[in-house]
């Protein structure tokens, strides 16, 4: 395994610190305000996000120590995709927290709608983008071991693919299948406790690029076992999928 810091690309790290610093104003908000949207505190959402995109941000961050020298400039360009993307989406998901109103799936106005579309657009493009790591992992040398490789071309996939299970949920103007949004959920979370809920799919998939790679790297996994683990979770978030659109909530 490379030796080099996680904190090697200076953009994504200052983006990181950046998302973190965002999150912490957010929590500090939700404990001093009583704004709430769907029945829960406003700011949780903004909070949320803000740390998902940090650890995504140290991720590609580090990442980054492995991209050939010949990709490297595909890469910077990667990096602006995705900064300007998630900078977009926060101070969206943000101002719309301010205002107590939905900052997803709201189509309540016409600027309210071409935001929400703007957003879907953002991410799509930085999704697919993405896409470039996927190849770059099978046809150049990252200088992994191939525990961690093979757990960082499921991840990819699963991110990739997982990530555009957002456009089931931005068809629908919603995120829970067999009831509106807003019902039970689970603490800070929120997924739906009583009925299906595509987040939960969409998370897991997500942040497989995160948690895979870590096991791997956690437990000195060789290649075989990062596959077979690797194929598991990628069923399981399958299997998670289909029974949120079938209504289906797994803590019920």
């Amino acid at each position: 395994m490379h030796s080099r810091s996680i904190f090697n690309h200076p953009i994504f790290t200052l983006g990181a610190f950046t998302a973190f610093m965002y999150a912490a104003v957010s929590l500090v908000l939700w404990s001093m305000t009583t704004t709430e949207v769907l029945g829960i505190n406003a700011f949780i959402k903004p909070a949320k996000f803000g740390i998902s995109t940090g650890i995504l941000f140290l991720t590609f961050s580090w990442y980054s120590n492995f991209v050939p020298r010949v990709k490297k400039k595909a890469f910077q360009r990667f990096v602006w995709v995705n900064v300007g993307v998630m900078a977009f989406e926060l101070i969206w998901i943000f101002i719309q927290a301010y205002r107590g109103s939905l900052s997803h799936f709201n189509t309540s106005s016409s600027f309210e709608g071409i935001m929400f579309a703007l957003m879907g657009i953002g991410i799509g493009l930085s999704t697919t983008y993405t896409l470039l790591l996927f190849k770059w992992t099978f046809r150049s040398d990252f200088r992994m071991h191939p525990g961690i490789l093979w757990s960082l071309r499921f991840g990819i996939i699963y991110f990739v693919f997982f990530g555009f299970s957002g456009f089931i949920m931005g068809g629908m103007l919603s995120h829970t299948v067999g009831a509106p949004d807003g019902g039970l959920g689970l603490p800070i979370l929120n997924w739906s406790i009583d009925h299906g809920d595509i987040r939960i799919p969409h998370f897991m998939g997500l942040h497989a690029l995160q948690l895979l790679p870590v096991i791997a790297h956690i437990t000195k996994m060789k290649g075989l076992g990062a596959i077979i683990l690797s194929i598991i979770y990628g069923m399981a978030c399958m299997s998670l999928l289909y029974f949120a659109m079938q209504g289906i909530s797994p803590f019920s």
